[in-house]
């Protein structure tokens, strides 16, 4: 009896804790029902404030794009993105430039001369209107190992307006958008499919878990670190304005995992709150499919991040979703 008492004052305890973490954040916002296959959605903010995503409805296509004008309450109807009418698409990544431009880079399918091999090449436009109007598309070279291809997953670094840092699958480049031009980017190494970032304080990070203080010509290993790197398609890492860093972790088996959570550099990258994530996303359940979080930084208090749910028996069925976190939950 005694113990029975005992674990009930626990339970109430610990409920109203319990009851903080899932009631601090709002519901999440449904962008999208009907989904499956690589959706992997991308996400940007525009220097005027809008949102733009973009995802793929279902495997290959079609190719979707919508915008939000109040801070990602509502979306616009979702539209095919023009430029992958005619090809299949693995999706990519959406960056924001200095200029206020915006760059949409994707996936194109392609085959090759072996009949058993598909592979895959990076093209991508840009933007000047907020993400109304886009150019007509550009590409990057194809991976000289077809069968490794060569995919794009995460935001360019802007090093400076003729120079974008580009990680690739298959290679990471320095990538000049006036002549096409690609150069190895820092100590020539390949980073891989990992997100890398400049810090507040110019630094730069990289998924594979390394710093460097010299733009890249020498990198700094950090330890412990995020694990966005042995499935960097499905992490991300972001930098925003107080000089923290945010990495994704999902949390669970199969393939989607149970929750997401956010883990926490507060140092510039240079060490990382591994111990102490801070719940994102937990139905309760099994997400079901890779969730493939993306999160921007809407203003000085708020982080926006869009994700997909797969679970048909949730209400409203699966989808493709968008919740907003105060930046304060990610503080100690």
């Amino acid at each position: 009896m005694k113990t029975q008492i005992g674990t009930l004052l626990m339970a109430l305890l610990f409920a109203p804790l319990l009851f903080a973490q899932a009631s601090d954040l709002p519901a999440p916002v449904r962008i999208e029902t009907g989904v499956s296959g690589h959706i992997h959605p991308a996400l940007c903010i525009t220097k005027k404030g809008t949102l733009v995503a973009v995802y793929c409805k279902s495997e290959y296509k079609p190719y979707l794009i919508t915008r939000s004008t109040d801070a990602g309450k509502t979306w616009s109807k979702p539209v095919l993105f023009a430029p992958t009418e005619k090809t299949q698409v693995y999706p990519g990544s959406l960056t924001t430039l200095a200029d206020g431009r915006l760059v949409h880079a994707w996936n194109v399918w392609y085959a090759t001369d072996d009949p058993k091999v598909r592979s895959r090449f990076v093209a991508y436009s840009t933007s000047s209107d907020d993400g109304v109007s886009w150019s007509e598309p550009k590409s990057l070279g194809k991976a000289k190992d077809e069968k490794l291809g060569s995919v794009i997953r995460h935001p360019i670094v802007e090093l400076s307006p003729k120079a974008w840092l580009i990680p690739l699958m298959d290679r990471t480049i320095v990538y000049n958008p006036e002549t096409g031009v690609e150069n190895p980017f820092g100590d020539g190494r390949n980073h891989g499919l990992v997100p890398i970032v400049r810090t507040a304080k110019g630094m730069l990070v990289s998924g594979k878990g390394l710093r460097s203080t010299d733009d890249g010509k020498t990198w700094d290993t950090v330890k412990p670190f995020p694990d966005v790197a042995s499935q960097g398609w499905r992490h991300e890492m972001i930098a925003i304005k107080n000089g923290w860093l945010i990495a994704s972790q999902i949390v669970g088996p199969g393939t989607g995992g149970e929750k997401i959570n956010f883990i926490v550099s507060r140092d510039d990258g240079k060490s990382w709150d591994v111990d102490h994530p801070v719940e994102f996303y937990n139905p309760g359940r099994a997400i079901g499919g890779r969730a493939c979080p993306r999160t921007v930084e809407i203003d000085g208090k708020t982080l926006g991040t869009i994700f997909y749910d797969i679970d048909a028996k949730q209400t409203g069925g699966n989808g493709v979703f968008f919740r907003t976190t105060a930046t304060v939950r990610l503080a100690k």
